[in-house]
């Protein structure tokens, strides 16, 4: 958990320091995932991908193919604390609107940490106006993924309980790639010419914090209580922060941090309940950087 946890908080710096564009980055991170699942499903494992899949996954994929151009994008343009701060919120995102349909009660409580947790990513963009780092365009697209990630934790929630979960994830990644490829045409250039440093970030993106990093969280979560794993995800955040500042410069005021420390001990306060009681809300802090990852 640890580890995937560094993994994920050290992604978003390394996708603004390449100097591929966000959309160029969506296209290489899709495919390549796509290509991947393609082959362990129907080479290694000789299983069809059963039709039954399709109508969610489309849906499902359109989704995911629109929150990762949203993310990458919106790390690309204002800073990193700020993107994966507002992701940070997808749980409490979940809690209002996801608890009811699974039958969840929310409580007064949640709704105040809810609010505090609001409150802090609002102090964290104010202080961040007018920094070189900081465009509002950027912190749009970042509550964007937020959103749309939601959907489609609600949407993939509802297959899962079916089984075959690879054959699902091969047809979200095929149709996220399909949904997310005509974005390129923004900057079609940027597909070629590509460094070796670009090169290596697409690859660690692609397979090393995006599959790998997913199926060691699917591993861990066998051996980690869900209430533990979800409280960690809240470091992602943090690590991000800190490699943002060590890689490229971005400091944090007095402001940021409080605000940042805010949001966070109030996700985490409304997350520190029992697993049972709490299911769909602390599942969903598993994939914070994933969609995005």
């Amino acid at each position: 958990m640890a580890a995937t946890v560094a993994v994920w908080g050290f992604a978003s710096p390394l996708i603004k320091a390449a100097s591929v564009g966000g959309e160029a980055m969506a296209f290489y991170r899709l495919w390549i995932g796509a290509l991947a699942l393609l082959l362990i499903v129907s080479v290694v494992m000789r299983r069809p991908v059963r039709a039954a899949f399709w109508p969610w996954g489309l849906v499902a994929g359109a989704l995911f193919g629109v929150n990762l151009l949203f993310f990458v994008t919106s790390v690309k343009t204002t800073t990193v604390a700020n993107a994966t701060l507002i992701g940070a919120l997808q749980p409490a995102i979940v809690l209002m609107v996801a608890g009811p349909l699974f039958g969840e009660t929310v409580s007064g409580r949640d709704i105040a940490c809810v609010a505090a947790a609001i409150a802090g990513v609002g102090i964290v963009i104010a202080a961040s106006a007018g920094t070189p780092e900081w465009h509002p365009l950027g912190d749009l697209l970042a509550v964007g993924a937020v959103l749309t990630f939601t959907a489609y934790f609600l949407v993939s929630k509802r297959v899962r309980a079916t089984g075959g979960t690879l054959e699902y994830m091969t047809v979200v990644h095929v149709v996220a790639a399909l949904v997310a490829s005509p974005a390129v045409l923004v900057r079609p250039g940027e597909l070629v010419g590509l460094d070796l440093r670009d090169v290596l970030t697409i690859l660690f993106f692609a397979l090393i914090s995006g599959t790998l990093g997913q199926v060691v969280i699917g591993w861990a979560h066998r051996y980690v209580d869900v209430s533990v794993s979800s409280l960690m995800m809240l470091g992602v955040p943090v690590v991000a922060g800190i490699a943002a500042w060590a890689m490229l410069g971005e400091k944090l005021g007095p402001l940021q941090i409080a605000g940042a420390l805010l949001t966070l001990a109030a996700i985490g306060a409304m997350l520190w309940r029992r697993p049972s009681e709490s299911t769909v809300v602390e599942e969903a802090v598993a994939p914070l950087a994933a969609g995005a990852e």
